[in-house]
């Protein structure tokens, strides 16, 4: 038997930057450090929050770890191509 409950599993990734939305609807995510996930994720897994005070934030460009060009290539997918997240074990 599985000794870890439910409450004990991650339930959110993040902080993330959304950086774009690519044209099958789902979006390009970004880490605080500037690591750009690869797969979009789809929208219904983003959980929305709202600063209580203006966050500046750096140029793409500069902040980023891949080049623009990869940015338009992920933006031009057709849909979030991620894996399933097991999020609770069925153990």
């Amino acid at each position: 038997a599985n000794t870890m409950s439910a409450k004990n599993h991650m339930r959110y990734m993040g902080p993330l930057i959304v950086l774009r939305r690519n044209h099958g609807g789902a979006y390009i995510v970004a880490e605080l450090d500037g690591t750009v996930w690869h797969t979009p994720v789809g929208a219904f897994r983003i959980v929305p929050y709202m600063a209580r005070e203006h966050l500046p934030l750096p140029n793409l460009e500069d902040f980023l770890d891949i080049s623009t060009e990869e940015l338009q290539r992920l933006e031009r997918s057709p849909e979030a191509e991620e894996p399933d997240f097991d999020i609770e074990s069925t153990d």
